[in-house]
């Protein structure tokens, strides 16, 4: 009787084993497909670990940046988006802000004081570029950057008020992405002679650091109506700090370098000039004017440069042209 229980109890775990074993491989059957699938992913994202390992320990050559040299993942304290660098040292790199539908005005810049003729310049020029709403200006934008390689990107929209993030933004992409000595932030309606810029920057007179040059605006008073209004929240004191006008200013590497590092200590302004001269005030940098920063032009020289021009202000494409003419053939 003990014998025939011991056989049935047996032969019950012995099926249930058999069928547990079957369902198992019917489920691997099954499931091959996505099983392989799997292990095709997990295979994939260990490449993309390695490939981020080798990207972040990458060398660089002769002190310049690579494409190869930029992990993916930077984080930056601005809205900055772009990590292409610089390739090559400069002694003065060019940021420009720009309407994302500026696209004419830029390829004029491009055509004349922004064109670099030798093959390894002593400068460079960048265009600071934010989001748009509008999908045709968004896709353009692709395209420009993909053909010119030299749009600075943030991702953060267009707006008049946004121009201290455009600011920041260019500031860090300069610190983070390039070697440069100087840095000459302008607007894209204005004329740059470049020859008489790289001279003054070559000058024995010239600091080689704590440089802030521009158009000198001293002692200047906040605005308490109008289209530049600030509230007492926004600036409770009398006078804003000494500060250059947005359209152009030229930093030294360390001062565009100590104002990056000031963004977080520093709150956000929203007049981008003013901002800059909050900067220079909290660094201990102090303005130095040159009247080739020219706000307007002379009467009798609406489209002629002058004895002093660096950056001229409020300039057309059509001038742009002409004053481009002027300083490379000269009369």
């Amino acid at each position: 009787m003990v014998g025939k229980r011991t056989k049935k109890i047996s032969l019950a775990l012995f099926l249930g084993v058999a069928t547990c074993i079957s369902l198992h491989l019917g489920y691997l059957w099954r499931n091959r497909f996505f099983l392989s699938a799997l292990g095709e992913e997990v295979d994939r994202q260990l490449q993309r670990i390695e490939l981020r390992r080798l990207t972040t320990t990458a060398k660089t050559s002769r002190g310049s940046l690579t494409t190869a040299s930029i992990s993916p993942h930077v984080k930056h304290r601005t809205f900055l988006i772009t990590t292409r660098p610089c390739m090559q040292n400069y002694d003065l790199l060019v940021i420009t802000s720009s309407a994302p539908s500026n696209l004419k005005r830029r390829n004029t810049i491009r055509k004349t004081w922004a064109f670099e003729r030798a093959f390894q310049p002593r400068w460079t020029t960048v265009f600071l570029v934010a989001q748009t709403r509008d999908e045709v200006v968004s896709d353009s934008l692709l395209k420009e950057d993909e053909a010119h390689k030299d749009l600075v990107r943030a991702s953060y929209y267009e707006h008049y008020w946004n121009q201290t993030r455009k600011v920041q933004m260019g500031f860090e992409w300069a610190v983070t992405y390039c070697n440069f000595s100087f840095l000459l932030k302008v607007d894209d309606d204005v004329f740059v002679h470049i020859p008489r810029v790289l001279s003054f920057l070559s000058s024995p007179n010239t600091p080689e650091k704590k440089l802030y040059a521009g158009n000198h605006y001293a002692n200047n008073t906040p605005f308490r109506g109008g289209k530049w209004k600030v509230t007492y929240e926004e600036y409770n004191l009398t006078k804003y700090p000494d500060f250059c006008p947005g359209f152009g200013y030229i930093l030294s590497q360390d001062v565009v370098s100590a104002f990056v590092d000031t963004f977080s200590s520093l709150p956000f302004f929203r007049l981008d000039d003013v901002y800059v001269g909050m900067l220079a005030d909290k660094n201990g940098i102090t303005v130095t004017n040159n009247k080739g920063f020219e706000v307007w032009h002379p009467r009798n020289l609406v489209c002629v440069p002058t004895n002093y021009t660096l950056v001229r202000h409020d300039v057309g494409e059509e001038c742009q042209m002409k004053m481009f003419k002027t300083v490379m053939f000269p009369s």
